[in-house]
């Protein structure tokens, strides 16, 4: 029987560490190249403790109404990960956007007018997201905001559901590339912001903006949607605004009805 060399051997025991670990940090998907760097000259920010729901949260994160490509990641704070605090914010106005295992609250400013989509909008808006992406199997409008009218704009928060194993073994993780079995890693998900255009014969998507792609499984694949008024329009200074203890499961005037759209 041929002997393999030593070195060979540690060669490929490391690699296989390697490969491992890779796996791993991609079952849980480091997201933090998806979020916008801040700035040390910055000095804003914002902390606080919600006490209603009284569960540990996953992510937190902020976004600027007037300009919701930059998303903030906040730190998750306290031993119960009751608290969060952001820092090095540019001075603005924040929305808030909290996830949790089995649900998530957002207080996004969707449109700075009133909205005015017609039903016939609404229906054309839903018909083009349940065709994007095939990949996902499952699209959710949770809540949908724009202008009627031919050049007119709209935005929406969707979840995308894969619900059921991705068969492609080709992996891409913030400028690596690697194979991975991604039929072991179980649904694809991920929570986006969507903007629409109304381009004449109907609506058409101009731009997403994942907020937090995960792998999950069945029993947490979509968790419940809220609107939240009290983490919404939240003004920072170039100090860190402190909120306390807040409850953000309370109810609002704002819709939080979901529309279920399978392809």
């Amino acid at each position: 029987m041929t002997r393999l060399p030593h070195a060979f051997l540690v060669c490929c025991l490391l690699l296989g560490g390697v490969v491992a670990d890779t796996l791993s940090e991609e079952k849980n998907l480091e997201r933090h190249r998806l979020y916008t760097t801040t700035s040390p000259d910055d000095k804003g920010g914002i902390k606080g403790t919600i006490t209603s729901p009284r569960k540990p949260i996953l992510q937190i994160l902020a976004m600027p109404p007037d300009e919701p490509r930059f998303v903030y990641e906040g730190k998750v704070t306290g031993a119960d990960k009751q608290g969060f605090l952001f820092e090095s914010l540019p001075m603005a106005v924040y929305d808030l956007f909290v996830i949790y295992e089995d649900e998530f609250y957002e207080g996004l400013e969707l449109h700075p007018k009133k909205n005015t989509l017609t039903p016939e909008d609404v229906k054309k808006i839903e018909t083009i997201i349940t065709d994007s992406q095939p990949y996902f199997t499952k699209k959710i409008i949770h809540r949908l905001e724009g202008t009627t009218g031919r050049g007119n704009l709209a935005r929406c928060v969707v979840t995308y559901l894969r619900d059921k194993a991705s068969s492609g073994t080709s992996s891409h993780r913030e400028g690596l590339e690697y194979m991975a079995d991604q039929s072991k890693m179980g649904w694809r998900r991920t929570f986006k912001l969507v903007w629409l255009k109304d381009v004449g014969p109907g609506w058409q998507v101009v731009q997403t903006r994942d907020l937090y792609p995960v792998w999950t499984g069945p029993k947490n694949a979509l968790p419940t949607h809220h609107y939240s008024d009290s983490i919404s329009h939240i003004r920072i200074t170039n100090q860190i605004k402190d909120l306390g203890t807040i409850s953000i499961n309370i109810a609002t005037a704002k819709p939080t009805e979901d529309r279920n759209q399978t392809e």
